[in-house]
């Protein structure tokens, strides 16, 4: 949804909350919630009411908006400031909220994308897989080994999506374990030679090797893709001077999330998360 298609919503608060009803983040109410009567109206304009047991309730009942009192407009408006990567702080200036309410806006469009990933499936043919590492001191060692560096693990598909996952480790086991989980058998896989990788012929997998020592690619034997996408995330993540470690598996899944969505609506695609997001929260 470009600008233009997005200002005849964010003028209006009701055409907003219809617009969030359409796309089946508000609840549209027929009969009533308490004993299934369908004589309801509409009381107030936030306030439902059943004229068989007299009971009212809001508009924002059951989803993910209850509780906040952040306009429905506004909450438009944060999803597409999220979408062109707008800061928090620059967000909040031109919603006129305040900081934190903003940032917890942003958190739960990452918890909507990281529960409602269908990024799942299994992975097939061309493979690339590898290893980085992210934050930590900046001196010392770089790369493997850094001290006080997440390390996060990825696999590309070739023509396809990427997926990330933060390890606790770069051991055999847990790459192979991942490995396994979210990959085909009798894929092609490229890494680089990192022993951890050793095990993925006994396992059903073909496998083939770029020496970085030597070259970057060799033919098809490379994993440029998966290493662009570290670029890719190391960018994005530049401009926070620093995450959370406790909060960073939301922001590396949030830009999985925008690199495989990179050629699509992603403002069309953070309203199907929160509906996904939506029907979890509000039935634990």
């Amino acid at each position: 949804m470009n600008l233009s298609e997005l200002a005849q919503y964010i003028g209006d608060e009701e055409k907003a909350e219809q617009a969030l009803i359409e796309k089946g983040i508000l609840k549209r109410y027929e009969v009533c919630p308490h004993c299934g009567e369908n004589r309801i109206g509409r009381v107030r304009r936030t306030k439902y009411k059943c004229y068989r047991c007299n009971k009212e309730w809001g508009v924002r009942r059951d989803s993910i908006l209850e509780g906040l009192k952040v306009p429905f407009t506004k909450f438009l408006m944060a999803i597409k400031l999220f979408e062109l990567d707008t800061s928090v702080r620059e967000s909040a200036k031109q919603l006129d909220l305040a900081y934190n309410t903003v940032y917890h806006l942003y958190q739960i469009l990452r918890h909507a994308i990281v529960i409602t990933d269908t990024n799942y499936q299994s992975f097939s043919g061309e493979i690339e897989m590898d290893e980085s590492y992210f934050g930590g001191r900046r001196k010392g060692n770089r790369g493997r080994g850094a001290a006080g560096k997440v390390p996060v693990f990825g696999i590309l598909e070739r023509g396809g999506k990427v997926t990330v996952e933060v390890v606790p480790d770069v051991k055999g086991d847990t790459l192979l374990e991942l490995a396994i989980r979210k990959v085909k058998r009798g894929s092609l896989i490229y890494t680089d030679r990192f022993r951890s990788y050793n095990g993925l012929v006994s396992y059903g997998f073909k496998h083939r090797r770029i020496d970085h020592g030597k070259r970057f690619a060799n033919g098809k034997v490379y994993i440029n893709g998966i290493e662009g996408f570290w670029s890719f995330a190391k960018e994005r993540l530049m401009k926070y001077h620093g995450v959370n470690p406790a909060k960073f598996p939301l922001y590396i899944k949030e830009l999985e999330f925008r690199y495989n969505h990179r050629d699509r609506d992603l403002f069309a695609d953070l309203l199907q998360v929160l509906v996904g997001y939506n029907s979890v929260a509000c039935t634990e």
